[in-house]
């Protein structure tokens, strides 16, 4: 693990397509993940749930690719 503070834009260039499991998360005042220290990546999602079961403490996980095919649009009801 790196002690590297990102940006997520920065985290989002560096690691295209993956699942980051981030800790040391700075969170904007809408919740919203603004930086942090990229704790795991991989391109298995898998991975980074296994890590956070054995994690304690305050983390966040976020996917940089897009988690829809081009052209679907996605929304909550």
């Amino acid at each position: 693990m790196t002690s590297e503070h990102l940006t997520l834009e920065e985290m989002e260039q560096k690691y295209p397509d993956e699942w980051l499991f981030i800790v040391d998360c700075k969170i904007g005042e809408n919740t919203e993940l603004l930086s942090g220290i990229v704790a795991v990546h991989s391109k298995s999602e898998d991975d980074i749930h296994e890590i956070s079961r054995h994690y304690k403490g305050g983390a966040a996980i976020h996917y940089t690719g897009r988690l829809l095919p081009e052209g679907i649009g996605g929304f909550l009801l």
